[in-house]
């Protein structure tokens, strides 16, 4: 695949990480980019394929194209293969880890739902980074297929005037949160540990980065590792958003070189969220200034008559779609899962 040339840095490129069991909560996202995101801030909308079934996704993600409406001319649907095996062009000692990730879909004993036969949530994280080969900007915005958006977008809800990525600022207390950025400081042998870590970056997208900070990130594992692919498909267990962090502290001085402290209002829905925590987010709907919205697919399930009502009735008071859609695009989900 060949991708457009650059646009210039006043202008945004999306890129969303897509696989079977959730690619319905697409047309959500679509909608909501429609019509909430003027077509002359956008370069690029890419949805990237994380899946071993490739043509089937892509037949499936083609149904959803028309919901972009203004924006269909900015969407191309991406293969993994389009961002992750041009780093393998390089001479490498790991050659034989990288045919075993590359060619993992070959051998049926081991083979997952993710790209080429790899685990599906590993492989995410590597697309998100890899994205930064087909943005159409210097300005990104990192998705999942649960993020809709609730309000009009601008550049400025995403990136400062002086392109730092505007993002929420955490210190790394919670123990998965030290874990990944342990590893990852691991990963690309940082001169500290976590505890000389104040604060990092948020780990849940919407998640604004620069291009050239992705592309920096995707150096230093090519250089230490052979591919991004087979960063993560090996033992090592760093994230993607904690390898930015680390790739930050070690060139930069910290995150904050790259990014700008802020508070946007990302609503999410977890599955691992007790009643009164899912009726709280659900309340957060009613602020004007929320920013997005983030429906995990199991969630879907999990929603009780009320509740889900609230969240329907919330996505047409905003303009996004009517109810009966947005209940389509929900029962699709369950369908989805059911035959998975």
């Amino acid at each position: 695949m060949t991708f457009r040339a650059m646009a210039g840095s006043g202008m945004l490129s999306f890129a969303t990480i897509v696989y079977s069991k959730d690619y319905p909560l697409l047309e959500l996202q679509a909608r909501s980019m429609a019509r909430f995101l003027d077509p002359a801030e956008v370069a690029s909308i890419s949805i990237i394929m994380n899946e071993v079934d490739e043509p089937a996704l892509r037949r499936n993600l083609s149904d959803i194209l028309p919901y972009y409406g203004p924006l269909a001319s900015h969407v191309r649907i991406v293969g993994g293969d389009d961002i992750l095996l041009p780093a393998n062009i390089r001479t490498s000692p790991r050659a034989l880890e990288r045919a075993y990730v590359d060619y993992r879909y070959r051998i049926p004993a081991v083979r997952r739902q993710g790209w080429r036969g790899n685990n599906g949530y590993r492989m995410q994280q590597a697309l998100k980074l890899a994205s930064a080969r087909c943005a159409g900007s210097d300005r990104i915005v990192l998705l999942d297929a649960k993020n809709v958006f609730l309000r009009p977008l601008s550049e400025s809800d995403f990136f400062s005037s002086d392109g730092k990525g505007r993002i929420q600022f955490l210190k790394p207390e919670l123990v998965f949160h030290r874990n990944w950025l342990s590893q990852s400081l691991l990963a690309f042998v940082v001169g500290c540990d976590v505890d000389d870590v104040s604060e990092t970056t948020t780990f849940v997208t919407p998640y604004p980065v620069k291009r050239e900070v992705l592309l920096g990130v995707l150096d230093e594992i090519d250089n230490r590792f052979g591919s991004v692919q087979a960063l993560f498909a090996s033992k090592r267990r760093p994230s993607e958003f904690m390898l930015i962090n680390a790739c930050c502290i070690k060139h930069h001085g910290g995150p904050e070189a790259d990014f700008e402290k802020a508070h946007p209002v990302n609503i999410g829905l977890w599955p691992e969220y007790d009643e009164a925590k899912v009726r709280a987010e659900l309340n957060r709907l009613k602020d004007p200034e929320a920013l997005s919205l983030g429906v995990h697919n199991r969630v879907v399930s999990q929603l009780g008559a009320a509740h889900l009502d609230h969240l329907l009735e919330a996505l047409e008071d905003r303009g996004i779609c009517t109810k009966s859609q947005a209940r389509d695009v929900f029962q699709r989900i369950g369908a989805v899962a059911r035959r998975q």
